[in-house]
């Protein structure tokens, strides 16, 4: 179902969009890892899988539970063991026991530590959440950067958004060597740990974000609970503690 899924999905990739791609040597082979990538808009993970895919690579994707609840998406996503989300729930740490499952079973794991698609009213990555953090250091699997950019050109950042068809727009996806998370101590509950590999996975998926777009994201990113850029203190730059 994987390979049908990526079959359908791949001549909607190459007629909407014209990919700019590099660092696929950056992609490990023969173990499984972690992707952690910047959202901009639900068009994404077209792009995303299109890269991973044609590297041979059927990574499982965390996705909100509702699109598991959209009945032919939900035969596609169960099928291709993708891993949901059950956001603001008590069951919400329930993706992380299954992407760690998954990973036990030697399956890669693609998680958009955003949570959601980036409110930065320029589209950088946004404060990020921990549980990509929590994941890396509980499982030690390699955790690779996967900057990416152009989709919204191709379908709008938010819902009811229609696409823009007739014309193939560049898009930009990037992976970057591993993330160096070994002199933390590799324990999902030490929180000091946590959120210094958070910090560490979201200043590397914005600088290569400002590398593709050639600009400079704001000093402090966007969070979410506040509407805003926080001020330039240590106290505000943590990253939200939940999934």
């Amino acid at each position: 179902m994987y390979k049908v899924a990526i079959e359908v999905c791949r001549p909607v990739a190459k007629i909407l969009t014209k990919p700019h791609w590099s660092g696929q040597e950056n992609l490990p082979t023969g173990q499984p890892f972690i992707v952690v990538v910047n959202h901009v808009t639900e068009f994404d993970p077209f792009v995303i899988m299109h890269f991973l895919a044609d590297e041979g690579h059927a990574v499982r994707a965390l996705a909100k539970d509702s699109l598991f609840r959209v009945p032919l998406l939900k035969h596609v996503f169960t099928s291709t063991k993708m891993v949901p989300v059950y956001r603001g729930t008590n069951a919400a740490g329930d993706a992380l026991k299954y992407a760690k499952l998954a990973i036990s079973e030697g399956e890669s794991i693609a998680i958009f530590p955003e949570g959601t698609l980036t409110q930065d009213p320029e589209l950088w990555p946004m404060k990020f959440k921990t549980g990509a953090a929590r994941l890396a250091l509980s499982t030690g699997a390699p955790v690779i950067p996967l900057a990416q950019w152009g989709g919204h050109k191709v379908l709008h950042r938010w819902r009811n958004s229609i696409p823009k068809l007739g014309k193939r727009h560049d898009t930009w996806v990037v992976a970057g060597p591993p993330i160096d998370l070994s002199d933390l101590n590799h324990d999902e509950n030490d929180r000091e740990a946590v959120l210094e590999a958070t910090r560490r996975m979201h200043t590397t998926l914005t600088r290569m974000v400002e590398e593709i777009r050639g600009e400079t994201a704001p000093e402090q990113p966007w969070d979410p609970k506040l509407n805003a850029y926080p001020p330039a203190e240590p106290g505000n730059s943590e990253p939200t503690n939940h999934d």
